[in-house]
């Protein structure tokens, strides 16, 4: 029981199975009482690691770019900035276009492309 919120969650619900008002637990704990219900719906007795706090990141992007696509944006731009030419979006997506690449993303999914990468190299 690292984490002081999981000790938090586990002293409301223990509250609250003890019989606790659900008023007096929130105010005590500075807690919604939205809060308290959720954890009240994920308590379990059997599983020891119910407190723990769950990620919210999605677990697939269908509608993300598929990386094969993604990389020939990142290696134009690249090529374009090498040989001292604007790597802008527009200049990538007519690049794409005259390699023949399909399909062809918009600028503003370029942009995104190129943001992404950026971010990633930090």
């Amino acid at each position: 029981m690292g984490h002081p919120q999981e000790h938090r969650r586990q002293q409301a619900i223990a509250r609250y199975l003890a019989g606790d008002n659900i008023e007096a637990i929130c105010r005590d704990l500075h807690c919604a009482k939205s809060w308290l219900y959720k954890w009240k719906a994920r308590y379990q007795a059997d599983d020891p690691g119910w407190a723990t706090g769950r990620s919210t990141q999605p677990r697939r992007t269908p509608s993300q770019t598929p990386q094969p696509i993604a990389q020939r944006v990142i290696t134009l731009h690249q090529t374009l900035v090498q040989s001292g030419q604007q790597g802008s979006a527009a200049a990538i997506q007519q690049g794409l276009t005259q390699q023949g690449s399909e399909p062809i993303p918009s600028l503003r999914t370029i942009y995104r492309i190129l943001q992404r990468h950026a971010q990633e190299a930090i």
